[in-house]
């Protein structure tokens, strides 16, 4: 008990002072072990003191009462009741700490960690100790301090969303219509990012054998043509009218094709970038009101934050609001702005570009198959399983065959390098980018009315 409460008063010591002093923590910058996630994050204090403080004082209480002898049973059983209350109490923050870094900031503090668990063992050192008849009876001692934990978790929660990003702003510099860019999207013709031309291939139809037999009209017409040869020219004349009724036909349908052709909106972005949203990944409609760029990673736990505050203010602004959604892996394999890649990060260019042909596919599933990325969290392989029961397994198949979803990628990653690279997700407006994870619902809302008006 002594060892492992010298420990943690070690451990929880340094990480108070990383965190007064706002000092880079040691050994620990990473995309798993990012102590500064967890150390800047609403749960790293209480009523702005970081929670490493009662930490200390928790231990230094339990050491104290190590080395104190009393010398009546009366204070004996008050030392290990005191001890008691504090290991029950360290154990359950413990335990809440730890479950908030695995399943909630999906990032671990190694320092935090090792505090976290010699609490535990100090409980443990406590119930095996045969000195918990001395004091007040572990139930009671328990039951204490699951209460004083959630009084500790209620003012935890009144805390406010730290801001977990930042705003470049771009508003100063003069940007006139001539100095736009167009940045386009892979296609034939002539490309300003030299982008090569997108061929997918496609699956062809099989030839129509189907032999067409004349009808009951034309073999009465043919019989009529041998005893009356005048009869040709009205055949001739009916024949034309039908050519000319199906032409209109042809040309109505042609028209009406056109007028389903998809609408398009221009979107300004980084002071001299355009972009036309029907032609990337949108979610939302091509002609919203309100339109912005995202560029994300779905293997990116910022990102997948992100994506829950961006859903709720998607149903804010309904029909409004429309994102064009750009994925960026951080994969050296497609994105050479990465030097290594880390394992979490391992099939990102992959599912990168299965969301890419999904949307190349059929753009109606791109929108339930990006959330089902974000949300499900799924290896390749069942990604890919699942979008082929959403879209048309023989298209998607030909689509991931073809250059198309690499050379969309490597567009983004143009995009990306223009805005910076460095951290993701960025949100692209027209006069400002945001660097980093919005985890509040009502901020992300505040920086769409802020920056779309």
């Amino acid at each position: 008990m002594l060892v492992a409460s010298s420990i943690a008063l070690v451990t929880s010591s340094y990480l108070a002072w990383a965190s007064l002093t706002s000092t880079s923590v040691a050994g620990c910058g990473g995309d798993l072990f990012d102590c500064s996630n967890v150390l800047h994050s609403r749960w790293s204090s209480v009523m702005s003191v970081p929670v490493s403080i009662p930490a200390i004082l928790s231990h230094l209480t339990i050491l104290s009462m190590l080395f104190w002898e009393p010398r009546t049973e009366r204070s004996n059983t008050i030392r290990w009741s005191v001890i008691g209350l504090v290991a029950f109490s360290i154990a359950a923050a413990g335990l809440w700490f730890m479950g908030l870094q695995f399943f909630w900031l999906q990032h671990l503090c190694p320092y935090c960690l090792a505090a976290h668990t010699a609490g535990l063992v100090v409980l443990g050192a406590y119930l095996m100790s045969g000195q918990t008849t001395r004091g007040l009876a572990k139930p009671w001692l328990a039951t204490a301090a699951v209460a004083g934990m959630a009084g500790f978790i209620g003012l935890q929660m009144t805390n406010e969303e730290p801001i977990t990003y930042e705003v470049i702003d771009y508003s100063q510099d003069d940007v006139s219509d001539e100095g736009m860019i167009d940045f386009e999207a892979p296609a034939g013709g002539a490309e300003l990012f030299e982008a090569p031309t997108v061929s997918i291939v496609t699956p062809e139809p099989s030839p129509n054998l189907e032999i067409q037999l004349p009808t009951a009209q034309q073999w009465s017409a043919l019989a009529l043509s041998f005893a009356h040869p005048m009869s040709m020219l009205a055949t001739e004349i009916t024949v034309g009218s039908e050519t000319a009724d199906e032409s209109d036909s042809v040309a109505e349908n042609q028209g009406e094709e056109a007028e389903k052709a998809p609408v398009s909106n221009t979107v300004r972005l980084l002071k001299n970038v355009k972009l036309e949203t029907a032609s990337w990944p949108l979610i939302g409609k091509p002609d919203a009101e309100l339109v912005f760029v995202e560029l994300f990673d779905y293997t990116c736990p910022h990102c997948q934050r992100t994506h829950r505050s961006l859903e709720a203010a998607r149903k804010h602004f309904g029909d409004r609001l429309a994102v064009i959604s750009l994925p960026v892996p951080l994969d050296r394999d497609c994105n050479p702005t990465v030097r290594s890649t880390s394992s979490s990060h391992a099939e990102a260019c992959e599912l990168a570009k299965l969301a890419v042909a999904v949307w190349m596919t059929d753009r109606e599933q791109f929108e339930p198959f990006h959330s089902y990325l974000f949300e499900s969290k799924p290896s390749y392989n069942q990604a890919y399983a699942k979008a082929r029961t959403m879209v048309d397994a023989d298209k998607l198949e030909s689509t991931m065959r073809s250059s198309g979803p690499s050379e969309y990628i490597a567009k983004h990653v143009t995009l990306y390098q223009r805005a910076g690279s460095g951290t993701i997700p960025k949100i692209l407006f027209p006069e400002t980018t945001v660097a980093g994870a919005v985890e509040s619902s009502q901020s992300f809302i505040n920086l769409i009315e802020r920056n779309l008006r």
